[in-house]
């Protein structure tokens, strides 16, 4: 019962043989103290700290809560350090069936390392994974958190829902990431006419329009700066970012596909105000008509 008195700690401590359920005693002790620390920490950072983004106060909170992780795992080591000499008969018995059993945490604990790799991904990186896509708020031990983003109808919207997948996944799926190193995209809107349709007046009006609207000299400089970020890590090659509208003949129909530069989270708004003003623009033009079925 002494060891349910906080103040006999220290003299169990310095026995030099203790049982194992003294030991764990001790050990829940240190994890009670510390979760007791970590609070106050925390609250006293925040007091100090004042006013913060919510980005700044999360990445705050991570990095205690690792190094307090940390801090207790190293406290642990002389509690459990006299039963050392009892590992090699433990792991010769039940190293095979801990091994199997454990097959999917040690994939986790691969994957997190995958994903903090120089291949891997950060928060706020844009990522799809199987038939997931969202936006990286999250990255723990086990698992991560993506903020889904909807794909229907090409809107790229988030819906807030938070989907928790685990990190092994990074190892055995595709993951196609949109960093936040790279967050331009190439977006292309198709838009049908007519057979007899006046496409080359079609064509310089969606021209104009993608001028006008994109205004993809403003991202030239970032684009560029971002690019040779990227290259040293990956192989890439500034291409051409100017906008281009491209006339194809598909089914009796001709199609413009309208292809240009943008920022990943403004691709939903910019294909709105091309359409829009596509239809403004040709609703004047008699010579120009917009396919639709049975016409």
């Amino acid at each position: 019962m002494d060891l349910l008195k906080p103040f006999s700690l220290f003299k169990i401590l310095s026995l030099s043989e203790r049982k194992l359920s003294e030991d764990f005693i001790l050990y829940l002790y240190i994890v009670f103290f510390l979760i007791l620390l970590y609070n106050i920490t925390v609250f006293f950072i925040d007091k100090i700290s004042g006013g913060s983004d919510l980005q700044t106060i999360f990445k705050r909170r991570r990095v205690t809560r690792y190094t307090f992780v940390f801090f207790g795992i190293f406290c642990s080591i002389p509690i459990f350090y006299s039963k050392i000499s009892y590992l090699p008969t433990i792991l010769a018995f039940t190293g095979a069936g801990f091994i199997i059993s454990i097959k999917d945490i040690t994939l986790n604990f691969a994957g997190w390392f995958l994903i903090h790799g120089n291949s891997g991904f950060t928060i706020g990186d844009r990522i799809e994974i199987g038939e997931v896509k969202g936006e990286v708020i999250n990255i723990g031990l086990m698992r991560f958190t993506l903020l889904e983003v909807r794909t229907e109808h090409n809107s790229d919207q988030s819906s807030n829902r938070l989907v928790h997948i685990p990190n092994h996944q990074a190892i055995t799926h595709k993951v196609f990431v949109i960093s936040q190193e790279m967050d331009f995209i190439w977006d292309e809107v198709y838009i049908f006419l007519t057979i007899k349709s006046n496409w080359e007046k079609a064509k310089s009006i969606c021209e104009q329009i993608l001028s006008e609207i994109i205004s993809h000299e403003q991202y030239s400089q970032t684009f560029e700066d971002k690019i040779r970020r990227l290259s040293k890590n990956y192989l890439v090659r500034l291409g051409k970012m100017t906008p281009i509208v491209y006339v194809t003949i598909e089914d009796g129909k001709i199609m413009l596909a309208l292809r240009y530069l943008t920022h990943v989270h403004h691709k939903r708004q910019n294909r709105a105000f091309i359409c829009e003003n596509v239809l403004l623009r040709f609703k004047k033009e008699k010579s120009i008509q917009i396919f639709s079925p049975g016409f």
